[in-house]
């Protein structure tokens, strides 16, 4: 089971505070506030509308190139609210890695407040902003970026795991997994890559926006869609990848609606679900294995 890892830095009040009197004076005087620590990185809200965000881990400061260096450039034109860094700051006495200053947005986890289906279409509708054509020069998540055929024994180990303790049909998941690996290759497109419910935010059953981009990367849409799939359900799978279709530039939007697209929506929802099925704490844990009962047919 893969648990929270431990961090490999101690980040409290005081470090971001000595930070920022260091870095960022002006915003020095400003309030900490709370305290909100994923697996790569910690955030605290600054102020009113701010926040500072630290990597906790070295691999979360090392993918952390799309949030930092290229995300204040390809979200420029993106309607959906994203913490796009502010500002940006670098390593200080014992703290070894860059960090940002962020805008702090308003919201519920969708964990705790999930999407309706009109939040769903506003799901779609963003993420089909994010899949543009990525450039050569596009960092690559070394995880989350590979082909679903790299990513094959992680799968079959994953569902090995799952499958010790919960009473799942294991062949129509392993069938639509392979069903994926003889399609054609996904374009390769900007991606956030990390579409779970704690980085999705709702008001009121609409979408408020999409944080934590420290995993995002060159990629496959059909990865942020698969993923999207197990966060909002079956009954709103169609009406979010519809919603996609309307607004995705012509190969991303193509692809997804071919056969070859919707098996590979598919396979990587399945993985997704895995993974999360996988993982010792909650919700992540509950809600893939909540999603597997149905994900094998719940990508259209």
């Amino acid at each position: 089971m893969m648990a929270t890892p431990e961090a490999e830095v101690e980040v409290d009040d005081a470090l971001v505070r000595a930070l920022l009197n260091e870095q960022h004076p002006d915003l020095a005087t400003l309030p900490i506030g709370a305290r909100v620590e994923g697996w790569d990185n910690i955030t605290y809200r600054l102020g009113d509308t701010l926040a500072v965000r630290l990597p906790r881990r070295e691999i979360g400061a090392r993918i952390a190139a799309t949030e930092l260096d290229w995300l204040p450039t390809i979200a420029r034109t993106w309607t959906f609210p994203c913490p796009i860094p502010q500002r940006t700051g670098v390593p200080q006495g014992t703290y070894p890695w860059r960090w940002a200053v962020v805008p702090w947005i308003d919201g519920t986890i969708a964990y705790d407040e999930p999407l309706s289906v009109e939040g769903a279409r506003d799901l779609g509708r963003a993420l089909a902003q994010v899949h543009q054509p990525a450039p050569e020069d596009a960092p690559e998540n070394p995880f989350r970026s590979l082909q679903l055929a790299e990513r094959a024994e992680q799968f079959n180990s994953r569902l090995a795991l799952v499958e010790r303790d919960m009473d799942i049909a294991t062949g129509p998941l392993r069938a639509a997994f392979q069903a994926a690996l003889t399609s054609t290759a996904p374009p390769r497109t900007w991606t956030h890559l990390d579409l779970h419910g704690e980085n999705v935010l709702t008001r009121g059953g609409r979408l408020a926006g999409i944080i934590d981009w420290g995993d995002a990367a060159a990629g496959s849409p059909a990865t942020d869609l698969g993923q999207a799939a197990v966060l909002v359900g079956r009954a709103n799978v169609a009406p979010m990848i519809d919603a996609y279709a309307g607004v995705a530039t012509d190969g991303a939007a193509s692809f997804i609606a071919s056969a070859a697209g919707r098996r590979h929506v598919k396979a990587e929802a399945l993985h997704y679900a895995l993974t999360l099925a996988a993982m010792e704490d909650d919700p992540y844990r509950a809600a893939g294995r909540r999603a597997l009962a149905h994900v094998t047919d719940g990508s259209r």
